[in-house]
């Protein structure tokens, strides 16, 4: 919840121009505070125009956005006769030296070309064989303004081979060259932000300067390659449907592909969306589309080896350094026996420009070929029809259940109470004394292979998202099987040391200790000894296969080899191997790619190794539930309720009971009972709770307060020591 008011912040303060201010001390040019001198032409400027030494006195002088038809978003609007326009921006340097690493950040309509002290250093949307572009020449494609549709947009990274052949002592000019799509054409645009970033080795994935990304040609690739064109809009952010159009080259293994081949594998329509949650902002989008027909009607395609379909995902690894750990825990996944998303890499163009490396794969759905589980239409809602099949999941954006399939605009109430309500009861049999009981108890409602399974793949990756984001389950029709299936796995860019949230990066500890395990319940299924057997022995079954650590090596190195050429280039495209793109303190950074490797490499050796050691000691208390709930008074009911550690340093866990469905109020309090933080203020339902809570304000060591309440009753207050 945090995280994304932070988000929304730092987005409405980008829009207000408050980031001009924060970066003060790097901005070198600003639309609303750089002068520059401007020519709206209606005919040809004199050729050395963009030249450092030209004079331009006689040019008309502004501080704003400049064009016209952008509905008066223009502060310094020209005549709508105008062709193109050039404009010429300065600014001062004292030691060139210091400037090694700039973000070029424009918004525009249509293409543009940008010269620093005389030097072409920039082209969007303007044919290169074209070397000096005429006043009335034309972009290449259309493209609108992206400010006032979506999310911060896209600057351009140079760099010092670029920047050391430029940049000069004293003034330094930058020339802009904006062109339109058409002759009287109905808009124009163009706004400009110049940032040095030099020594900055954190990539805030939130802030306007930092979300750059380079200009680099895709000349051949032994991968198949995936071209998208869309509209002048682009694609928005988050799940907005656009048409677009898409090309699928692949020639074969052994074979260069190149941009300009045949598409050979699929050339058509898709309808296609930016997707994720907070992946969703990041620089590099991922993508979910569907292939459809002349008439609008889904298209069902055998691409790149994987059965037909016609919905697919473009995932674009961007917080994953290594590119290729859901490619990888997939495989693993399906060498289990259990379903997982089947991949292909490859490299994507999109509306003109390389944007590097992506992974093709399929999507999860009810399909023979993917979720394989009965199909449920609107009107089976009684009988044996109505019991399946369905898929659900916990994820972000939604407390409790969500599900999946049936799509919701399908679903009828009917198949929603019962769903709901199965899960319900499986969750409160489980909440019984004779839960565990393998005749009456879980075992009646869920697959425990597939369970094992699933925590297996979990563990080994140690996902910090595991059982409580991206965690799916599914339920066939009662007369094809009742019970419950967990998987397929998915989502875990996070994985194999990854992460800052949930300790992810730590080899050691089991994740369904942690509390986003709370939703699968797996403590209490583990209070089982017969599952944490199976659970041993099946952990180690597969130590004598696939996940044997040389096994797990070989396969890092098979991704790395096939790998090698798309890497690199998809550092060119997204400079950013040495960043941060999470600002958080935390002991993984790397400053190579052959770094991020050696990283994965021991962080997986050493976790399997823990896991090894540990898993045979893994033991929980059984759970005695009261018999009758109702007869038992609310403080006396969360008599067990536990917050751990205490003293506390960084984070902590709050285990409780509550005896009843109500609104669960927990405030962090100081000692001076002044509110801290409001950690849970959602309406929970009956049953067993851990919440965690980590310290991302840095408090000062002390005694503070945990303020419970249930429905406004008090149930307990609990006092917490914040270590040293």
């Amino acid at each position: 919840m945090k995280k994304l008011s932070l988000f929304i912040l730092l987005v409405v303060f980008a829009f207000a121009g408050g980031l001009q201010q924060m970066y003060s001390q790097s901005i070198y040019i600003s639309t609303y505070t750089t002068p520059f001198s401007y020519f709206a032409a209606q005919a040809e400027p004199d050729a050395d125009w963009y030249m450092p030494a030209y004079d331009d006195s006689l040019w008309p002088v502004d501080t704003a956005r400049i064009g016209y038809g952008n509905e008066g978003r223009e502060e310094v609007i020209v005549d709508d006769q105008t062709q193109s326009l050039y404009l010429r921006y300065k600014f001062n340097l004292q030691d060139p030296s210091s400037f090694k690493e700039m973000s070029l950040v424009a918004d525009y309509d249509d293409g543009y070309i940008v010269y620093l002290n005389g030097k072409e250093i920039v082209r969007v949307n303007v044919d290169e064989s074209i070397h000096r572009p005429a006043y009335n020449d034309l972009a290449n494609r259309s493209h609108e303004p992206e400010f006032y549709q979506r999310s911060p947009v896209l600057g351009y990274y140079l760099d010092s081979t670029v920047l050391d052949t430029c940049l000069v002592t004293g003034t330094n000019t930058i020339a802009v060259h904006v062109l339109n799509d058409s002759i009287g054409g109905s808009d124009l645009h163009f706004r400009l932000y110049v940032y040095n970033i030099t020594n900055d080795d954190n990539y805030r994935i939130y802030n306007f300067p930092y979300r750059y990304k380079r200009q680099f040609k895709l000349d051949s690739t032994e991968l198949p390659i995936v071209i998208i064109e869309s509209d002048e809009f682009g694609i928005p952010v988050k799940r907005i449907e656009v048409m677009a159009h898409m090309g699928i080259i692949d020639n074969g293994p052994g074979t260069y592909n190149k941009p300009t081949d045949s598409c050979n594998v699929y050339y058509g329509a898709a309808e296609i969306e930016v997707r994720g949650q907070s992946s969703a902002d990041f620089p590099k989008r991922s993508y979910d589309f569907k292939l459809i027909d002349e008439e609008g009607n889904d298209s069902n395609v055998v691409i790149l080896g994987m059965p037909e379909e016609h919905d697919w995902i473009l995932q674009g690894p961007w917080a994953d350094k290594s590119q290729f750990r859901n490619a990888m825990i997939y495989e693993l996944s399906r060498r289990t026996g259990q379903w997982a998303a089947r991949t292909r890499f490859c490299e994507v163009i999109l509306n003109g420009q390389n944007v590097g490396l992506y992974t093709l794969m399929e999507k999860i759905k009810r399909d023979a070929d993917r979720v394989n589980i009965a199909r449920l239409n609107p009107d089976e809602i009684s009988g044996n029809d109505l019991t399946g099949g369905y898929i659900v999941k916990y994820d972000k954006g939604s407390a409790g259940l969500q599900i999946v399939y049936p799509k919701e605009s399908n679903l009828q109430p009917q198949q929603e109470a019962y769903i709901r309500g199965y899960f319900d009861e499986y969750y409160q049999v489980l909440r019984t004394n004779s839960g565990l009981d393998p005749e009456t108890g879980y075992k009646k409602y869920i697959d425990e292979m597939t369970l094992i399974d699933h925590i297996v793949i979990t563990e080994l990756g140690k996902n910090c998202d595991a059982y409580a984001m991206s965690s799916y389950m599914y339920k066939d029709r009662n007369d094809r099987d009742p019970r419950i299936k967990y998987g397929p796995v998915w989502d875990f860019d996070l994985a194999f040391g990854n992460s800052p949230w949930q300790e992810g990066y730590r080899t050691d500890a089991w994740q369904f200790d942690y509390p986003s395990s709370n939703e699968y319940k797996i403590r209490r299924l583990f209070q089982d000894p017969g599952l944490v057997d199976q659970f041993e022995d099946r952990w180690f079954e597969l130590r004598e296969s696939f996940l044997h650590t040389d096994s797990l090596l070989a396969m890092i190195d098979s991704f790395v080899i096939r790998l090698a050429e798309p890497i690199q280039r998809n550092y060119m495209v997204w400079p950013v191997i040495d960043k941060l793109v999470f600002q958080y303190n935390w002991p993984y950074h790397v400053n190579t790619y052959e770094e991020e490797i050696d990283y994965i490499k021991s962080w997986l050796t050493e976790r399997v190794d823990w896991m090894d050691e540990n898993i045979g000691d893994i033991f929980y208390d059984v759970t005695i539930y009261p018999e009758s709930i109702e007869d038992e008074v609310i403080d006396e009911s969360v008599a067990s309720l536990n917050v751990y550690p205490n003293p506390f340093t960084k984070e902590f866990i709050l285990d409780l009971y509550l005896p009843f469905d109500g609104n669960l109020k927990i405030q962090l309090m100081n000692i001076n009972g002044q509110l801290v933080d409001i950690i849970s203020d959602f309406r929970m339902r009956e049953g067993d709770y851990q919440l965690y809570w980590s310290d991302d304000m840095n408090l000062s060591a002390g005694i503070y307060l945990l303020d419970i309440t249930l429905d406004g009753e008090a149930l307990d207050r609990v006092k917490l020591v914040k270590a040293e």
